[in-house]
């Protein structure tokens, strides 16, 4: 009866080992392009998981996290020539393995937990710090600290905190999206230039305008008013050389988990 029960005993542990290995899923950073790693996991949660979060990077501002590509993207020049290209900067990340079970996805809470513990394990590798912020169907993760150029850390907040306001007029979706990026401009000073992920908008004729609100607020509220609430998500990066932002946004479909 001792043998019958150690045999059960050993078959569930390898079982229960088995189900957990088939359970985990492994994504990681592009080895080719460092630049974005903590983007490059959450596109690959979105298209595996169907999750809505989308992504901000840090302005970055120090030697160290940025990478001068010039001489890759810009090949056989001579030194003449590349000492009068302008500079191309890109960020410089670091290269990580995450592992996470599917079945922590199917909560909100699960996903917050779940990205947030993403971000730590890329800050514990030397990463940039950043922050998960929490808003209905959708996860945003946003810059928290950065280095100045004197290598000190400092706190730096999201862009898209800042407040615009659009007044009322007959306008499609898309305009009304490049006069928030206009407003923002205005205010901080950093230009955002909107990618071809927005082009549908076009067709998307509103006559509400935009109340006073923060510019993620305006974005979400602006999506989910032609779309499918939650569907639609972007990516904000920062370009170093030239101190700007490119704006892209991208479907994901159904967004889950839906919060109760």
């Amino acid at each position: 009866m001792r043998r019958i029960f150690l045999l059960f005993a050993i078959t569930a542990a390898l079982c229960s080992r088995i189900t957990s290995a088939q359970d985990s899923v492994t994504i990681r950073s592009d080895p080719r392009d460092l630049s974005r790693p903590i983007s490059t996991l959450l596109r690959q949660l979105r298209d595996r998981e169907k999750i809505s979060v989308t992504y901000e990077d840090p302005r970055y501002s120090n030697s160290s996290d940025v990478e001068d590509v010039t001489s890759a993207v810009a090949k056989n020049l001579s030194p003449a020539e590349e000492k009068l290209r302008p500079r191309i900067l890109v960020p410089r990340g670091k290269a990580i393995t995450f592992v996470y079970s599917p079945r922590d996805l199917r909560t909100p809470d699960g996903v917050e937990v779940t990205i947030t513990r993403m971000l730590r394990e890329y800050k514990a590798l030397g990463g940039a710090t950043f922050a998960l912020v929490r808003d209905g169907l959708r996860f945003h993760v946003v810059p928290a600290e950065v280095l100045n150029s004197a290598g000190e850390s400092v706190h730096q907040g999201s862009i898209l905190d800042t407040v615009v306001s659009v007044p009322e007029a007959r306008a499609n979706a898309a305009q009304l999206l490049d006069d928030i990026c206009t407003q923002v401009g205005r205010q901080t000073g950093y230009r955002m230039d909107i990618g071809p992920g927005a082009i549908n908008m076009h067709d998307a004729v509103r006559e509400q305008g935009i109340g006073e609100q923060s510019v993620r607020a305006a974005f979400e509220q602006i999506w989910d008013s032609v779309t499918a609430p939650g569907s639609f998500v972007w990516n904000l990066y920062y370009d170093p050389s030239d101190k700007s932002y490119g704006l892209n946004f991208s479907y994901v479909g159904y967004a889950g988990p839906v919060p109760k």
